[in-house]
């Protein structure tokens, strides 16, 4: 089934799967804008610093994005309709690939930013069980616990909502965020 939706005259197709990935680049932007907040505040009460989070001048932590429509293109949603005990395994081994996915990428990301722009954009100097500082062992079980239900319980939601809301705003809002990140990056990065 297609949407038809005519706009300026021009009669435009807007497939499912498109509105689809509109919706995800739209929530990449959310949930990178929330964890740049979100390190933030971390840092203004934790250490009293109002430290700059992340590597754009933009307020967006990618990784936090990147992580979650990654793990939302790899893994879709947990599978919870499913009956005792599987349910319980079939989310625990989400949360083991998630926290996977997601600690890879960080460690991806970190290692990468270091080489390539002699930039390190975070640390986990001083916390046990680290590689090479970039990855933590607590943090990525945590990280896995709460992927695995933020997907199921606000992600998949606000899909659904987004892949709802007008052709224009799809479109428009999705490419003027990511024309705008990616100016933001080779400013950032070359400049």
């Amino acid at each position: 089934m297609e949407t038809v939706v005519i706009t300026n005259r021009v009669q435009t197709k807007l497939y499912p799967k498109t509105r689809r990935v509109l919706a995800c680049v739209l929530l990449f932007f959310l949930f990178s804008f929330l964890g740049w907040g979100m390190e933030k505040i971390y840092f203004l009460i934790v250490y009293g610093v109002n430290a700059d989070r992340g590597f754009l001048s933009l307020p967006f932590c990618t990784v936090y994005g990147v992580a979650l429509v990654l793990i939302r293109a790899v893994l879709g949603f947990p599978k919870l309709e499913r009956k005792y005990p599987r349910n319980l395994f079939g989310f625990l081994a989400y949360c083991t690939l998630a926290s996977l996915i997601a600690t890879f990428l960080e460690l991806s990301t970190g290692l990468f930013f270091e080489q390539v722009f002699g930039v390190s954009l975070w640390t986990y100097y001083g916390f046990s069980h680290t590689y090479q500082d970039y990855i933590c062992l607590g943090v990525s079980v945590a990280w896995g616990a709460m992927i695995g239900v933020f997907m199921a319980g606000v992600w998949a939601p606000l899909e659904r909502r987004l892949m709802n809301l007008p052709v224009p705003v799809l479109v428009w809002g999705s490419s003027t965020l990511t024309l705008s990140v990616i100016l933001d990056f080779f400013l950032t990065a070359f400049l």
